[in-house]
């Protein structure tokens, strides 16, 4: 809480204008009514031009999506053979099934999970596991909506 200087007028810590006498914190002193009308209008301006300014971006933001094409994306993982070989087989129905749906291979990786396990050899005897399983990672991408032509 702080007091007006002005009048004493007890006010809260937020309050940029006495209510009692119009003492302005922001000007350091007491403003004139008719000040105060010219700066509320200002604030209005500003108010009208900050609104136009969002409605302007809102259409030209409107407009962009408009010519812009929107996708879906879909992600088919395929384990490798036991072997550690890539799935040939597997990848290739996978990617036949899909374009016959009008979906593209857009992105392929290959993802390794697990860890290696191995213990310690005793004499002439070792023992290895290998704990991980890689996987081939297709992304398809399919257009649902065209582009608007301009």
């Amino acid at each position: 809480m702080k007091n007006c200087p002005n009048c004493g007028e007890l006010l809260g810590d937020s309050v940029k204008e006495c209510f009692k006498c119009h003492y302005s914190y922001l000007h350091g002193r007491v403003i004139t009514s008719q000040e105060s009308r010219n700066i509320k209008e200002q604030e209005e301006k500003k108010r009208e031009v900050i609104e136009k300014q969002k409605e302007m971006l809102e259409r030209q933001r409107e407009l962009q999506i408009k010519k812009n094409a929107l996708y879906e994306y879909k992600v088919e993982v395929v384990n490798d053979l036991e072997t550690g070989e890539i799935n040939n087989t597997v990848i290739q129905h996978t990617i036949d099934n899909y374009s016959s749906k009008g979906w593209r291979l857009h992105t392929a990786f290959v993802n390794e999970v697990g860890k290696n396990a191995t213990s310690s050899s005793i004499g002439f005897l070792g023992l290895s596991i290998n704990a991980t399983i890689c996987q081939t990672v297709l992304v398809f991408e399919r257009c649902i909506k065209e582009t608007e032509q301009s």
